[in-house]
């Protein structure tokens, strides 16, 4: 069985969501959770921790990989 692991944390549901996306169209399935009442109250996700990326854990390590890569590539 599959476990959900969070590979990134960020601070607003934004970068998480095109975060989502590039991993998606890397072939990775990944949502995101956040505690800030379906986007009404970002404060809350703030205060509580963050954003959460998550995908789970046989693609844990490709999609750190592709994390990383996006973020050498926009340097």
């Amino acid at each position: 069985m599959s476990n959900l692991v969070c590979v990134k944390t960020f601070a607003d549901r934004l970068q998480a969501d095109m975060t989502r996306s590039s991993l998606e169209a890397n072939g990775i399935t990944a949502s995101v959770s956040a505690n800030d009442r379906g986007g009404m109250r970002p404060d809350l996700a703030f205060t509580s921790g963050g954003v959460k990326l998550f995908v789970i854990d046989e693609n844990a390590a490709k999609a750190l990989e592709v994390l990383n890569d996006d973020v050498i590539g926009d340097e």
